[in-house]
């Protein structure tokens, strides 16, 4: 995997309404790299060297009923350990990120902050910012 390591260090979640509006809620994800940087991380074996990518989670709701906050930080370890000066340089020099690494950047933090907004969402009553499946009848 990817990601060895992870560690939140912020979560925010506010209600701004007392009511929730009947009709359509739209929710907007918004995954953002705030920075990144060379890290390590202490293994077994010794010291492993990564990309160390700062980033904060956004969830907005339309109408404004609600928003949530997280960050923390990772530790990236690309499939081929020569691309960490790469994705690196790419960083410094333009603050991008290839498709291939923000996709898997932004993966693994949806899967990780995912539950813990939809139990902040349930505690608050407010709707949650993913669908949930929901079993249907068939009429014949």
């Amino acid at each position: 995997m990817p990601v060895l390591g992870f560690n939140i260090t912020k979560v925010e979640m506010e209600k701004a309404s007392t009511t929730i509006p009947g009709g359509q809620i739209q929710v907007r994800l918004s995954p953002r790299v705030n920075e990144m940087r060379l890290g390590e991380i202490r293994t077994p074996t010794g010291k492993m060297n990564g990309v160390e990518i700062l980033f904060r989670y956004e969830v907005e709701y339309d109408p404004r009923i609600a928003r949530a906050g997280v960050e923390g930080a990772l530790l990236y370890l690309p499939p081929q350990k020569d691309r960490i000066d790469e994705i690196l340089n790419l960083w410094e020099d333009e603050k991008k990120i290839d498709p291939v690494t923000f996709a898997e950047i932004v993966n693994f933090i949806t899967t990780e902050v995912s539950p813990m907004l939809m139990v902040l969402a349930k505690e608050m009553r407010l709707p949650y910012h993913i669908p949930v499946p929901r079993v249907e009848l068939k009429t014949e």
